[in-house]
């Protein structure tokens, strides 16, 4: 694959064409996938035969994961994984690509059962590879959200007392990495929501009070979308804070939406 990538690029520079040729074939994948054209993109980018194309087709199915709208997560985010190491193995500096993977990973590791994820170190693995992305990226802030999200997601699950013990999981380091990513970025609805939804989700015995989610969600709901993908998820940010007075009902809808389904 290499050699014929490389076969490609010495042909356009003996035909006299430049590498805004293949720049267009990534612009239009990327258009495609602000529109929310998630399958067509995704079939573009994986023919395009690159690094950069293999990273977009793993965005396009992460973003259908992401929306609840994949037919299976599991398997999806496994499909989205080997394309991201697909593209590192052509270019281990691919930045997205390296995103990709982090996201996929976490993915997989949502989606396997307590016991077996435990068994196999599953979250231990996923905190190694966002850690690595941080340290590779530290002025990426979605390294930060990423890790953030790493440590309410377990104590969302396991609690606590047992998330620290564990995994070495707990809310304060999780909210410290949140807002370290959103003091870079504060009108990052991805980030933001994100965070917000990841308090609601937590039992009251972890988390007693609603009101820094309330206020992060009051913030999202006055922002512009800048894709689709930030438009459907500010319509959840709005529904989740019309149901925020009703703790059960906000973190059975926002639990929806973390565990890779539609909420309703």
């Amino acid at each position: 694959m290499i050699r014929c990538v490389q076969l490609l690029l010495t042909l356009g520079i003996v035909f006299g064409m430049s590498s805004e040729a293949f720049a267009a074939d990534a612009l239009t994948i990327r258009s495609q996938l602000s529109g929310g054209e998630y399958s067509v993109a995704y079939e573009e980018a994986k023919a395009l035969e690159t690094a950069e194309g293999y990273g977009l087709a793993a965005e396009a199915l992460l973003s259908e994961v992401i929306l609840g709208r994949a037919e299976k997560n599991k398997k999806q985010s496994k499909r989205a994984r080997a394309y991201a190491e697909a593209a590192l193995e052509l270019d281990p500096t691919n930045q997205n690509a390296r995103l990709q993977y982090a996201i996929a990973d976490g993915f997989i590791t949502r989606e396997t059962g307590d016991v077996s994820a435990w068994l196999k170190k599953l979250p231990q693995k996923t905190y190694d590879i966002i850690q690595a992305y941080r340290s590779d990226y530290p002025e990426d802030p979605r390294g930060d959200a990423l890790l953030g999200a790493w440590h309410l997601a377990i104590i969302r699950k396991t609690g606590s007392k047992d998330g620290q013990s564990w995994f070495d999981a707990n809310i304060e380091d999780g909210r410290a990495l949140f807002l370290k990513s959103r003091a870079r970025e504060p009108n990052d609805l991805v980030i933001g929501v994100s965070y917000a939804f990841a308090l609601i989700a937590l039992k009251d015995k972890d988390l007693d009070n609603t009101e820094e989610a309330r206020a992060i969600l009051e913030h999202i709901i006055g922002l512009n979308p800048t894709d689709y993908l930030t438009a459907e998820i500010l319509g959840y940010a709005r529904e989740a804070l019309l149901r925020l007075d009703d703790r059960d009902a906000a973190r059975d809808y926002v639990g929806l939406f973390l565990d890779g389904e539609v909420p309703m």
